[in-house]
């Protein structure tokens, strides 16, 4: 899941858009088809091109432009009542797939993502670009415009301001001889490794578009260290380590692989809905060494409100019994249903599991498990609360 508390690298709200204005009534990412950054890009692509002329490029549904375009897409929620066809953001397929074939590319930066996907999207966009196809990017000027600009000038070889509509510019690019492909392929390809001592041996791999993609965040640090005391004195009491391991809202793996590592015969499974992450998490835990990685991992928003049955397959083939820990770094800006659903984890936890979580906002999460039947334990550790929560 794409959002966490304090969002790191200048990261803003997640509810907040390209232009740096709150959300809301938007889609799964925030995207707001009322902000006039938004309309003025759907307005623009739909009067020059058909839907199937064009890739959405992480700028959600455009209303203007109608059924039948092709949609990029960092999220599972963003399937829902999606009229476009969609395609995940992640993977060696998207060259084959999209590489060449549009009349148009549109992009509507993620400023919470940071500048690198907005760089990424952009290059993504003008790689799929058929010769004399237009990329499109509508940007609010004082929150990045003409750094965006910049980037557009260099990979097309030219590219201009065509319109303007409350503070936002619309910037707009031909592809042609001067496409600079060389540059694309750098910022689309652009990766970190997320090192710590924390962190399993070799670190672990990330891209743009993830959470804390760069380094291990603060929350998930603090987190990690009150899990292993609390392992700590576990073993140190002689009870069992755990059999079955949840990592929920689990990025790229740090609490997953660190607990795998901690107990090697747990079943661990990793819930992520971001779907870059996810997939980022499956090749950190197959990075870990020869054999079927132990850490199972879900592209999802959340869990089924109940263990599962053989009504939900993928979920019954990792777990097949009750949850004994739960790590969980929820979603700072959750709206109140999402945050309760998150953390609402009776119908899976063992009857002595527990569910260890980081927050920087303690007050809506300690309502939510309360309202769930909870009981609570925990407090501050360096800016955040860590609470440990067990269900009757």
């Amino acid at each position: 899941m794409a959002r966490r508390n304090r969002p790191q690298d200048g990261a803003a709200a997640v509810r907040e858009g390209a232009g740096g204005d709150a959300q809301s009534g938007g889609d799964a990412m925030g995207l707001n088809p009322n902000d006039p950054g938004v309309r003025l890009l759907g307005r623009s692509v739909a009067r020059a091109h058909a839907p199937g002329e064009v890739l959405l490029v992480h700028c959600g549904e455009l209303a203007e432009l109608g059924e039948g375009a092709t949609r990029l897409i960092l999220d599972v929620r963003e399937h829902t009542h999606a009229r476009s066809r969609c395609v995940a953001d992640v993977g060696p397929h998207l060259d084959a797939e999209l590489g060449g074939s549009f009349a148009a590319a549109a992009v509507w930066p993620r400023a919470h993502l940071g500048k690198d996907f907005s760089e990424a999207c952009l290059a993504r966009g003008a790689l799929s670009l058929r010769e004399g196809g237009r990329l499109y990017c509508a940007v609010r000027k004082a929150k990045g415009g003409k750094s965006l600009g910049k980037t557009m000038k260099a990979l097309l070889g030219s590219a201009q301001v065509e319109d303007r509509d409350r503070g936002y510019h619309l910037w707009v690019g031909e592809r042609g001889p001067d496409f600079d492909e060389a540059l694309a392929r750098e910022l689309v390809g652009r990766s970190y490794l997320v090192d710590d001592p924390l962190l399993p041996e070799g670190g672990l791999r990330s891209l743009p578009g993830v959470f804390s993609r760069r380094e291990l965040d603060a929350g998930t640090r603090g987190l990690l260290e009150v899990a292993a005391v609390i392992a700590e004195q576990e073993r140190a009491q002689g009870l069992a380590p755990p059999r079955r391991v949840l990592d929920l809202c689990a990025g790229i793996g740090p609490l997953a692989l660190w607990a795998a590592h901690r107990w090697p015969a747990a079943e661990v499974l990793a819930v992520e809905s971001n779907l870059r992450a996810a997939a980022l998490l499956e090749a950190n835990a197959a990075a870990e060494g020869p054999g079927e990685p132990r850490v199972r991992v879900l592209a999802a928003d959340g869990m089924p409100a109940r263990r599962p049955a053989s009504a939900v397959p993928e979920l019954a083939r990792p777990f097949v019994g009750a949850v004994d820990w739960a790590l969980i770094n929820p979603p700072t800006h959750a709206d109140p249903e999402t945050l309760a659903r998150l953390l609402d984890l009776r119908g899976w936890l063992s009857p002595k599991g527990s569910a260890l979580l980081v927050v920087n906002r303690p007050g809506r999460a300690v309502e939510c498990l309360q309202a769930a039947g909870a009981t609570i334990e925990g407090g501050e550790r360096d800016g955040y609360t860590i609470l440990r929560a067990r269900f009757a």
